[in-house]
């Protein structure tokens, strides 16, 4: 898989990831992002990406949707709250996301 695929990838899953992040700021009364949650997200989202190029670069062939609901819901194991139930799909949004950018 080629690096400006992956970084491509990764592009597009921190714009997702951002304005998710914007969306629940919207939410609980417009908080801004400040520049230290910013590099959290490119973080989160490197690691996902990273992910998502392992999974479809190797076993991924359909079913894109278990290692990325699997693994957010490992995240926010144990679930006690809408919110992180939300948070679940925040992640295989991005998976979903994954699946459209990064296979061949």
């Amino acid at each position: 898989m080629a690096l400006s695929r992956i970084l491509v990838a990764w592009a597009a899953v921190a714009a997702w990831l951002v304005g998710w992040h914007w969306a629940e700021g919207r939410s609980r009364q417009g908080r801004a992002l400040p520049p230290g949650e910013l590099w959290q997200i490119a973080g989160e989202a490197l690691l996902v990406t990273l992910f998502g190029a392992l999974w479809f670069a190797s076993l991924g062939a359909g079913a894109w949707w278990v290692p990325f609901l699997l693994v957010g819901a490992l995240r926010e194991w144990p679930i006690r709250s809408l919110r992180g139930a939300v948070r679940v799909l925040r992640l295989a949004g991005a998976g979903g996301l994954l699946a459209f950018v990064l296979p061949s």
